[in-house]
């Protein structure tokens, strides 16, 4: 018989979840036909055609996905990244296939559109505001009051957060904000540009959660502890299944269920980030795709045994999910961060790490020679290297990843120019 193929749109930015992802589809049986901006070299021997476009371009996008359809057997588009949240909507609605509506894209893509279908939750909903300049910024603070964060409503990756603590702030916030929300800064602000969202600062335990749905049908697959940084909130470390007591989980599964549904999200991943402080949750923002920073590729799998990226693939065919655990350990992701701007040369102190079975994974965030950049002026560069760990117990697997921070570090040589 022969094989059905699935339609992936652009692959994942990181390229080790890239891969999995791909890989996910092969395991179930499927070739995979990719459309998008270019076809990296570890992707070539995993694709049975690619299409090379323009998915910013959406009419061509959509052209492009219909001459695919009238040349493969196309059973799914899953969604994998998210820029391409509502491209992959609409090719799925084009080809009669499972995905989520119009108006659910929209709310996943953006934070302000998100905030205003959860209208029925004020409970759970920060105080909040759009603003485009620094004169609605003023106004919005002095309903919000402060400390307050803002950040622009299309972006992802922790892109562009940024802290007000006093007036002060408000300015200069503004000023880097229409630097950064901008497509040359980055491609992600195509679409929604310089529009941000100010919303009261919210203390607590941050968290996310990891999800599925189909059918209509939500399912937590894992509950993440998340420590980020200050002050521009890049993501630190991870940890699964949080530690936070079983009463104030069963409350965040719940209320996680019912974002998702006053949404309107189906047949997609999603990935939820949320506060659990003094008033109980706050939610943050929910992406209608899995998680990044290899939570879902790769934390999953080593915590529980769930193929998540299989999954994801699963709900865009329309086959059952496979949800069932067969392990039940601790993992964990650390981030090791460049300390200043330069040119990176390496890290020091790798072989403890890899030495030890206790640290599953690592993975290099840039090649060596890269010249790394600090927040706000990049906030992808910072991070070098990642490193996975895993336990039979939480203060074990918190141990491993307190010692990531004393057995690696990295390497910047900074230019004598910059040193003049």
């Amino acid at each position: 018989m022969e094989k059905r193929q699935v339609l992936f749109v652009n692959l994942r930015r990181i390229e080790r979840e890239g891969l999995e992802s791909l890989l996910a589809a092969r395991r179930l049986g499927y070739e995979v036909v990719l459309l998008g901006r270019s076809l990296p070299p570890f992707a070539a021997p995993l694709v049975t055609a690619f299409y090379q476009v323009d998915t910013y371009d959406r009419a061509t996008a959509l052209a492009a996905a219909r001459d695919v359809a009238g040349r493969y057997d196309i059973a799914g588009v899953p969604s994998f990244t998210e820029v391409d949240v509502q491209l992959v909507a609409a090719i799925a609605a084009e080809l009669g296939l499972p995905g989520m509506t119009t108006d659910a894209a929209l709310k996943a893509r953006n934070k302000y559109h998100m905030k205003q279908g959860l209208q029925d939750m004020r409970d759970v909903l920060p105080t909040y505001h759009r603003v485009r300049n620094l004169t609605e910024l003023r106004t919005a603070v002095r309903d919000i009051g402060l400390p307050a964060v803002i950040k622009p409503t299309g972006a992802s990756g922790s892109k562009g957060i940024f802290e007000l603590r006093d007036e002060d702030d408000l300015e200069a916030a503004v000023e880097q904000l229409e630097k950064i929300a901008r497509p040359q800064f980055d491609a992600v602000f195509q679409q929604f540009g310089a529009e941000f969202i100010v919303e009261e600062y919210l203390e607590g335990e941050e968290l996310s959660v990891e999800g599925l749905i189909a059918g209509g049908e939500p399912h937590v697959v894992m509950v993440t502890d998340k420590l980020t940084s200050a002050p521009y909130h890049l993501e630190l470390q991870h940890v699964m299944p949080s530690a936070l007591p079983s009463d104030v989980l069963a409350e965040v599964q719940a209320t996680t269920v019912q974002i998702v549904s006053a949404l309107g999200f189906d047949n997609c991943a999603f990935h939820l980030e949320a506060k659990w402080g003094p008033r109980g949750m706050k939610f943050i923002e929910v992406a209608a795709r899995p998680a990044g920073d290899y939570i879902v590729s790769h934390l999953v799998p080593l915590s529980c045994g769930i193929d998540y990226f299989a999954n994801v693939v699963r709900i865009a065919v329309g086959a059952p999910l496979e949800l069932e655990p067969d392990r039940d350990l601790h993992a964990g992701l650390r981030f090791v961060l460049a300390d200043r701007s330069g040119r990176f040369e390496g890290l020091g102190g790798i072989e403890d790490v890899c030495a030890d079975p206790g640290y599953p994974y690592f993975f290099l965030e840039h090649p060596v020679g890269t010249e790394v950049t600090l927040p706000p002026a990049s906030f992808g560069l910072q991070r070098v290297a990642a490193v996975c760990a895993r336990h039979v117990n939480r203060a074990g697997l918190d141990a491993l990843l307190s010692d990531v921070d004393c057995l690696v570090s990295a390497r910047v040589t900074v230019a004598e120019t910059a040193l003049a």
